[in-house]
């Protein structure tokens, strides 16, 4: 039993936001927080953005970003900010956003990785001792005297930092660097490929021996531009890298890099947190900063760590001819690039024609990110709307559509068994009792920025796997599936239903007459009205076709309103319009529908408050027996009675 429940509190949850988790320094973030989250029993519910707010369409990165609104601030114990992966959308409204969200809750404690927001406490990174490393191999180990040096951004206190340290440990060696050996950066590998064009202006004889890089990208970047021009790394240059990213380890040249303490950075502010909400609770102390894990490579001449670099591999690998049989046997996870691409999920999905089959091949593709406990598809009631454009914020209640749970607790898949909840609680799951803490990833659900809900993706919180890009690919492929279900019902409503009204059309009617005509009890009576409204033509020419469009709403409205709930109203076209029901009718149910029929549009009129009255003229014709005459005699009939009416209160409005 969990001390919570013997004690009845409420197991505590952080809050980690991050953008695009399959990026290595997130996943070290993650690792960080994650094992902070166990040592303590917290929930950790991680709101991540698939793609990085940085991301040049703005579209999409809007509905990527939104995911931040889901979080509700009153349900989480504490909230840590990614901001290296937060910084960088247009006009930062990421940032914006979040500030302003979170002045709101002034008493929630807050902190900031590495980089700080505003005020707002901020968890420095130590890789001090890892930074002078990165000087010492190439001085100490490889010879080298004449080192250039290529931080971020000018100013940017990250980027300063390790300048500082580059510069201060190659003091100590008696080298002195040259202003022209200083180069700041973007952190991008534009930065790299500019250092290169600039250290090939320079003589052979005032160019550097070897660069040390304070990101992997770039230091790409360099080693990129100078094989363009000719250079060899590492017979003619060394490059070592920080960060020791995925790319750098599989590239053609192996990149030597060392690790940042993210793992630590992690940890101590899960303890901050801590320290806050149970300020009287012992807490782990994660120690002294350590050196980050070097990973050598042949860019600064070394044997590469092919262990870490097989790893890398292995994660990347597209396998045509997957061993699914492999996996099934040893309980492996099949969340490799080869198993989604060989699954064809994504034909599934958009060749759904329903939403329960859509529905159906969601869960059952989920084999492909195993390992979890739960999974979670949760999108907005109206998602079928197609007409609905929110692209900021969530509803007020969502709809549960897939539930695939890996255990023996209850799972939903379609529209029959989906469950509404409070988007507020953000999920239900995340208040029942469990033994163990959990993590839950809230992922985005769009299209192109128009909202649809989103994805949570629980584990268990000794689970060290986090989203990777089979995740976000899986997730744009749900993306499209959703986006072409929303238009097939499109064209499917557009094919029985008038666009203006939302009645059915002459095509909608015959095919939901036929549906009632099935489901006729004996006894049964046909009921037929005819409408037609009086002076569109006169409203259209006198005072525009806007009010004409708005008369012949009124008329739909009223038509509406006094139709029951097994009848079809339908616009056959232009101002004409029928209501069709089978049930219990009688004939003196012509006259007191015609007269309800009145006293509604008469009603609707009025309210208009406009320099014309709004009417139609209506026959209704009852037939004792549905299958004894044809529809569309039927509606001759009525369409008679309906002349004979209009005639007549002609003659009275003329007299």
């Amino acid at each position: 039993m969990s001390k919570h429940k013997e004690t009845g509190s409420r197991r505590k949850r952080i809050g980690l936001f991050v953008s695009l988790p399959e990026n290595i320094h997130v996943r070290r973030v993650l690792e960080g927080v994650r094992r902070g989250c166990e040592r303590y029993d917290y929930d950790l519910c991680v709101f991540a953005a698939s793609a990085h707010v940085s991301y040049p369409e703005m579209d999409y990165t809007r509905g990527e970003t939104n995911i931040y609104e889901l979080a509700n601030f009153g349900e989480l114990d504490g909230v840590i900010l990614d901001t290296a992966t937060l910084n960088g959308s247009r006009e930062e409204f990421v940032q914006k956003r979040l500030l302003e969200r979170l002045s709101g809750v002034p008493d929630l404690p807050v902190c900031c990785l590495e980089a700080g927001w505003e005020n707002l406490p901020l968890i420095e990174n130590d890789n001090e001792e890892t930074l002078r490393e990165m000087c010492r191999h190439l001085i100490e180990v490889h010879g080298k005297t004449h080192l250039c040096f290529l931080t971020g951004h000018k100013g940017h206190p990250v980027a300063e930092e390790r300048l500082r340290v580059f510069l201060e440990e190659t003091a100590r060696h008696g080298i002195t660097v040259a202003p022209e050996d200083i180069a700041y950066g973007d952190f991008w590998y534009t930065s790299g490929e500019a250092l290169a064009e600039q250290i090939m202006k320079r003589p052979p004889e005032q160019r550097p021996e070897a660069a040390v890089c304070a990101s992997d990208t770039m230091a790409l970047g360099l080693l990129y531009g100078l094989e363009k021009q000719g250079v060899r790394v590492p017979e003619d240059f060394l490059i070592v890298g920080f960060d020791s990213t995925d790319e750098g380890a599989t590239n053609s040249v192996t990149l030597s890099s060392y690790e940042p303490n993210d793992i630590r950075m992690g940890e101590r502010a899960v303890d901050y947190i801590r320290s806050l909400t149970e300020p009287g609770a012992e807490y782990e102390n994660a120690g002294p900063w350590p050196m980050g894990a070097f990973h050598p490579g042949a860019s600064c001449g070394c044997l590469t760590d092919v262990s870490h670099t097989l790893v890398q591999i292995r994660g990347q690998l597209y396998n045509s001819a997957y061993n699914y049989r492999d996996d099934q046997e040893e309980g492996r996870s099949r969340g490799s690039v080869g198993a989604l691409m060989e699954s064809y999920v994504l034909e599934r999905f958009t060749a759904s024609a329903t939403v329960d089959e859509c529905m159906g091949h969601i869960y059952g593709s989920m084999e492909l990110l195993r390992p979890f406990r739960n999974f979670y598809l949760c999108l907005k009631e109206n998602w079928l709307d197609i007409s609905d454009e929110q692209i900021d914020g969530y509803p007020e209640k969502m709809r549960i559509y897939v539930n695939h749970a890996s255990s023996e607790e209850e799972q939903i898949c379609g529209e029959a068994g989906s469950q509404v909840f409070e988007t507020a609680k953000m999920l239900p799951k995340l208040y029942e009792e469990r033994e163990k803490p959990g993590v839950f990833y809230f992922l985005p659900v769009h299209f192109n920025g128009r909202l649809l809900g989103y994805t949570v993706l629980q584990k268990e919180i000794d689970d060290r796997d986090t989203p990777n890009v089979v995740n976000r690919t899986w997730l744009r492929f749900i993306n499209n599936g959703l986006e072409m279900i929303r238009s097939k019902q499109r064209l499917e409503t557009l094919s029985v239903r008038d666009e203006m009204t939302g009645l059915y059309n002459r095509r909608g009617m015959y095919q939901r007459f036929r549906e009632i005509s099935e489901h006729a009890q004996p006894g049964d009576a046909l009921f037929v009205g005819v409408i037609d409204m009086d002076g569109l033509k006169y409203i259209n020419d006198t005072f525009g076709h806007s009010d004409g469009d708005l008369g012949i709403k009124t008329v739909c409205r009223a038509l509406q309103e006094v139709a029951r709930p097994n009848e079809i109203c339908v616009r056959s076209g232009g101002d004409e319009f029928f209501l069709i029901g089978i049930g219990t009718y009688t004939r003196d149910e012509e006259a007191r529908r015609a007269r309800e029929f009145g006293d509604a549009i008469a009603a609707l009129s009025r309210k208009l408050d406009k320099p014309y009255r709004v009417s139609a003229s209506i026959g209704c014709v009852v037939y004792g027996e549905p299958s004894a005459v044809d529809l569309d005699s039927a509606l001759s009939e009525a369409d008679e009675r309906m002349y004979h009416y209009k005639f007549r209160n002609r003659r009275h409005r003329s007299v």
